[in-house]
């Protein structure tokens, strides 16, 4: 009679319902986990072409094409807005290939683009070359984008006396071609005229010595100045000139 107790409580039938429940636990518990490693799956692969797509070099963009931006260039940590600016002027300059003609200097409170002749004008002339158009219609979309920024800029030529039929001196191309580039920027970017300021200074503020054809190549250029500040300064003269 003992062994016939015995047999009954461990008999099969009794035990089956727990053994069931277990086993409907565990998979429960298994399809959670596959739901969840699904989900992070996508999440990652989601985060993984975010990152491809914020990553994207600008030269793979279109060499020749402009960065359009809106509102304020992003600061690095301890770089002024002038820095900003700079750093976006040379990502343009460099996508265009035109890193040996025209330089950019930027501190803390301006930028200054530099163009060499070789790209912005023929010898002796004021007519803009093409080459330059782009660097100057981004430079113009970078102005209108920082209403606060005037704009100055002056010619510069090398010691050589001019001999031509429209240029007497050195001072006279100098604010012509000066006069050339605003020209540019007013009739297809409807900038405010008021905010710019347009100097000739000849052969009086030389790069180098003009000892040899290589310096005097850096003597003739035109330099754009942007910087943030007051206007009485620029209201005092729209236009000056150095003989």
């Amino acid at each position: 009679m003992d062994q016939a107790m015995r047999t009954k409580r461990i008999s099969p039938g009794r035990l089956r319902p727990w053994a069931d429940l277990g086993s409907s636990r565990d998979e429960e518990e298994q399809n959670w986990l596959i739901t969840l490693s699904d989900l992070m799956s996508l999440l990652l692969v989601f985060f993984i072409i975010f990152v491809a797509l914020s990553r994207v070099p600008f030269s793979e963009k279109g060499k020749g094409s402009i960065p359009v931006q809106g509102g304020s260039a992003t600061q690095a940590e301890g770089e002024s807005e002038p820095q900003a600016l700079g750093r976006e002027m040379r990502a343009v300059v460099a996508s265009l290939g035109l890193g040996d003609q025209v330089s950019i200097r930027a501190d803390v409170r301006e930028v200054v683009i530099t163009l060499k002749e070789a790209v912005t004008f023929p010898s002796g002339e004021d007519r803009i070359l093409p080459p330059s158009l782009p660097i100057l219609d981004a430079l113009a979309g970078m102005i209108k984008r920082y209403p606060s920024y005037e704009v100055e800029i002056a010619g510069h030529t090398d010691d050589r006396p001019i001999h031509n039929g429209r240029f007497h001196s050195n001072g006279e191309l100098s604010v012509a071609r000066a006069a050339s580039v605003l020209r540019y920027l007013m009739d297809g970017h409807a900038l405010d005229p008021g905010r710019f300021t347009i100097k000739g200074h000849g052969e009086q503020r030389p790069l180098a010595p003009n000892l040899t054809e290589e310096q005097r190549a850096q003597n003739r250029r035109v330099e754009i100045r942007l910087k943030e500040g007051s206007r009485e300064g620029f209201q005092e003269s729209r236009i000056s000139r150095t003989f």
